[in-house]
């Protein structure tokens, strides 16, 4: 489904939910006037970036792993387009200490449905003078890294393939592989990093990634946490 301008691509999804949108339905708009990330932060979404939420029907317990390895088509599609992006736990698409995309993975059930709808952006055609103030320091974008024009479209299509290779494999039981293949993109494993949590603020260095997608940081004394939810303010 393609939209010119929506409020966010994920809200969409989940209004649609068990009508015209099921899973493997794509929503895909031009702008989005109040795109989200995790814990309501906004996301802008000015024209020429790439907007796009996927609707999936896994089991509940799988949402944030999903919404994890929903990072490697997107650097996958970046890499081949010139872009040598990589991630940062949970859900930062990165280049060169900039942030490029981002996704957003929310659980949603209809009646006794259970539905995960992952939200995907990604800063593709867009000129950086667009973003917020704010923001353009700590962003880029394909336009700014690569001399050549890249059709939305196309960038759409070869990621497409490559999160229904994801599905695909997770759902034959290789979930622990995929988890491995995310490890080997996040630049959050090996560096000394500060994670603000629900229960407050944990530093250490990122040792691994559990099987369910949780961060494992270990501290100066070797202790080991797993942080299912919390936002890595510092990389070093």
């Amino acid at each position: 489904m393609r939209f010119d301008a929506v409020d966010s691509t994920n809200e969409v999804a989940k209004l649609l939910l068990g009508q015209t949108a099921k899973e493997g339905t794509v929503i895909l708009a031009k702008r989005q006037g109040a795109g989200r990330g995790r814990h309501g932060r906004a996301w802008a979404s000015p024209p020429g970036g790439l907007y796009v939420s996927l609707v999936l029907e896994p089991e509940p317990q799988h949402v944030q792993t999903l919404g994890l390895l929903a990072g490697i088509p997107v650097v996958k599609a970046l890499r081949h387009y010139g872009v040598f992006a990589n991630l940062k736990w949970p859900n930062d698409v990165m280049f060169l200490e900039k942030k490029i995309g981002g996704i957003l993975s929310e659980g949603v059930y209809r009646r006794e449905t259970f539905y995960t709808v992952i939200g995907i952006g990604v800063n593709t055609g867009i000129d950086l003078e667009r973003l917020p103030e704010d923001v353009r320091a700590r962003a880029t974008s394909v336009k700014r890294e690569v001399a050549e024009y890249v059709d939305n479209d196309d960038f759409l299509e070869y990621m497409l393939r490559h999160f229904e290779d994801i599905v695909s494999r997770y759902r034959m039981g290789t979930r622990d592989l995929l988890v491995k293949d995310y490890r080997g993109l996040c630049v959050t494993i090996g560096k000394d990093v500060v994670v603000t949590t629900p229960e407050g603020t944990i530093r250490g260095r990122g040792y691994d990634i559990t099987p369910l997608g949780a961060l494992v940081v270990m501290d100066k004394d070797g202790r080991k946490t797993e942080i299912v939810d919390g936002t890595v303010e510092q990389v070093v």
